[in-house]
């Protein structure tokens, strides 16, 4: 875990993939990423910006983006607007699109793409526009674009890169926000070592 960001009120970390949010004790998370995911989280050091920051998420004034390895080929940039709504009990919950649910959009650009055989892939950046549990693993899931690596939402085509990849290709790359004194605060984060080592071995079956 390292620090991208601090200062009085407010920490963004880079959050390693195996480490589980509820595991950040010396700081209160204003949102959450999965286990398994990586990346970028914004902390609060007090109640007032903490208080802050949910307000920011709630308002949706600030800009998170994301970037997944998904199954198949994506060609243009679009727009997945389904409903989420959860089932099961809680701390076991699945999430899938139900016309019930909440509102839920996520957007998404093609960055790359591979094959592997007869199979294909994409980099996809993906930018949300709502906050919902498990939201880019379903919607791609949904879209036949399942996150590679994720065994919840993907099988079985989220075992096909099991031998280069060992957890879902899911990271949060980007965070872009208003901080309380209205400066305009970006930070973005790299791949972590472990995915992109699974693109490079793509790219060195590819050649």
């Amino acid at each position: 875990m390292t620090i991208e960001y601090e200062n009085d009120d407010i920490v963004i970390i880079n959050k390693p993939a195996g480490l589980a949010v509820q595991d950040i004790t010396q700081w209160t998370p204003a949102h959450r990423l999965d286990k398994q995911t990586s990346g970028l989280l914004a902390l609060a050091k007090n109640q007032q910006s903490l208080d802050f920051l949910r307000n920011l998420f709630k308002s949706r004034d600030i800009t998170k983006e994301y970037l997944a390895l998904v199954y198949g080929r994506i060609e243009k940039h679009g727009v997945i607007d389904k409903p989420l709504v959860k089932i099961g009990h809680e701390g076991s919950s699945r999430v899938r699109v139900h016309e019930s649910g909440r509102k839920s959009v996520t957007e998404y650009w093609p960055i790359q793409s591979y094959r592997l055989g007869v199979d294909e892939f994409t980099l996809v950046r993906v930018r949300l526009h709502t906050g919902r549990t498990h939201q880019i693993r379903v919607h791609f899931a949904h879209m036949k674009h399942p996150v590679m690596g994720d065994d919840l939402y993907g099988k079985p085509n989220s075992r096909i890169l099991s031998s280069i990849l060992s957890r879902q290709f899911l990271h949060a790359a980007k965070l872009e926000l208003k901080l309380p004194d209205n400066t305009w605060l970006e930070v973005e984060s790299k791949l972590p070592e472990d995915l992109q080592k699974a693109l490079d071995k793509l790219l060195e079956v590819v050649n």
